[in-house]
Order: C-alpha cells, then sequence, then structure tokens
C-alpha cells in the first residue's frame, strides 16, 4: 500500500513518491530531511559543531571534591602542619588529656612528735615583790636534756597583751636534766605589771647533739606549732 501525503498547494491527497499533484499541478517536493544532501550537510558540517560544545561542556564541566578523611589522607602536609600535629596532644578519645600533677610528700615538721618533757608552770611574786614565772619540768624522753627556750607572752591585770621595753618573751635555760629526772626553774619579770602569761616550750636540746623544735623559730612558727605550758596563778 502507497504512504499518502497532503498536496503543499490543494491539500488533496496524492502519492508521497508523486512528481507533481495530479488534481493541482502542483510541483511535489519531498521534506528536506528526506533528502540525500541535507544528510551530507548534517554529517560533514553539523555533527563536528556539535561534537565540539559537548567536548567543551565536558571540559568546564564542575570538578566534584572527594573529602578524604584524615587517617588516610596520602597528601603530603606542610612542615608547619607537621609541627603543629606532632607537638599536639593526643586527643583520639575526644578529651584533652590532662597535665601531670606531681605528687609532694609533706616533710615532716621539726615540732612533730613528742619535745621530751612534761611540764607546768606557776605566776607568783619573788620576795621583793616582782612577777615571778616558775616553771616545773620532767625529762620523759630518755636522753639527757641540755637546754630549753620558752616563750612567755605577758598580760597585765585587765588581760591585755603587753609589750614594751621592758617585756621579757624569749626565756632559756641551759640546767642540765639528766633522763627521767625533774626541776624548777624560776624567772623573775622587770616589768611589775605582768600578772601573768602565755609560756610556749620551742626548742628542747638534748645531749646528744638533736632537738626538737627549732631555737631559732619565729614567733608566728612559736605561737602555732610551739607546745603550750599550762600557767596558773598570778604574780
Amino acid at each position: 500500500m502507497r504512504k499518502m501525503v497532503s498536496c503543499s498547494a490543494c491539500g488533496k491527497e496524492i502519492a508521497e513518491s508523486a512528481k507533481a499533484c495530479p488534481f493541482c499541478g502542483a510541483k511535489h517536493t519531498p521534506p528536506v530531511y528526506k533528502r540525500v544532501w541535507f544528510w551530507v550537510v548534517m554529517i560533514f558540517v553539523v555533527l563536528p559543531v556539535v561534537s565540539a560544545i559537548v567536548s567543551t561542556s565536558i571540559t568546564h564541566a564542575p570538578t566534584t571534591n572527594t573529602v578524604t578523611p584524615n587517617h588516610l589522607t596520602t597528601q603530603s602536609a606542610a612542615p608547619d602542619q607537621l609541627a603543629a600535629q606532632s607537638a599536639a596532644p593526643d586527643q583520639s578519645a575526644g578529651e584533652s588529656a590532662a597535665p601531670s600533677q606531681a605528687v609532694t610528700t609533706p616533710q615532716p615538721s621539726v615540732f612533730d612528735g613528742d619535745c621530751g618533757i612534761a611540764a607546768s608552770a606557776e605566776m607568783g611574786s619573788s620576795i621583793i615583790g616582782s612577777p615571778e614565772l616558775t616553771i616545773s619540768l620532767t625529762n620523759t624522753s630518755g636522753r639527757d636534756i641540755a637546754a630549753i627556750e620558752f616563750y612567755a607572752v605577758p598580760y597585765n591585770v585587765y588581760g591585755e597583751e603587753l609589750n614594751n621595753w621592758m617585756t621579757q618573751n624569749r626565756l632559756y635555760t641551759d640546767t642540765a636534766i639528766p633522763a627521767g629526772q625533774s626541776t624548777n626553774i624560776s624567772y623573775q619579770l622587770i616589768d611589775s605589771s605582768v600578772k601573768t602569761v602565755k609560756l610556749y616550750v620551742y626548742s628542747v636540746y638534748f645531749s646528744d647533739g638533736t632537738q626538737w623544735g627549732n631555737k631559732d623559730a619565729t614567733v608566728s612558727t612559736i605561737l602555732s606549732q610551739g607546745a603550750l605550758i599550762e600557767v596558773f596563778g598570778q604574780s
């Protein structure tokens, strides 16, 4: 069966292969895309142009970057980056490493332990009426005692601390006290307004050359670490 088409002049149906319309005599021209020269032009002219356009589009297409995990990176890092990575602490656990802390062992104090004496004191008046402090001592150390240093804080009748040129704070004795023996030591105070004292022992020096406390201790150290001796009575 022949394929029919419409005449471009009168619109009547005519055979596609007819050279002219049998009704109006108009020349029948096949569509341009059915002509051989059209495809020759397409092959040798249009196709190279299309290929060039496609090639240009591919060349200028955006590049997709692939993010590589740090531990898989194959590119060489800059020298300063390598130095920074070497200096940085290991944070693989997600937390910064805590700085190490040195453990400090407290040093023993020269005031630690038993001072080696049992003592009590009493305030009274001498035969001339001046304040007199009498200290009763017993050597409990098992070693002979060669010397002892005391620190006295004097108070008047109102309970006020005295501190003037007559104030006697540091009291000393070099009376030997053999191990297990006792003795009494008396001190007459110059300031007649002294009624009582607060008394500390801050150095006990033994005949073997050892010492409890510190004969050169500061006042603040004596008051905080010295051994307090109970004082009875008033002058």
